[in-house]
């Protein structure tokens, strides 16, 4: 599950993130910056949805913490 850089505009990331379970599906995440610290993430995940929190989201803060 290596987190894939689609998009870095100005403080906004777009990550893709490959499921762990299924090889044929993946996941967007978004991630928004401010002043170098993460302030916003969503995951197009269901457990995003029914929890507010998700594995991809943990992987994907720590690829975008490398880059700020």
């Amino acid at each position: 599950m290596y987190p894939y850089i689609i998009s870095a505009k100005e403080n906004r990331f777009l990550l893709v993130i490959n499921s762990e379970k299924n090889p044929l599906k993946s996941y967007i995440v978004t991630i928004t910056v401010n002043n170098h610290k993460i302030v916003k993430y969503s995951c197009e995940c269901k457990g995003y949805a029914i929890r507010g929190s998700c594995k991809h989201i943990d992987i994907a803060k720590n690829r975008v913490k490398t880059k700020i």
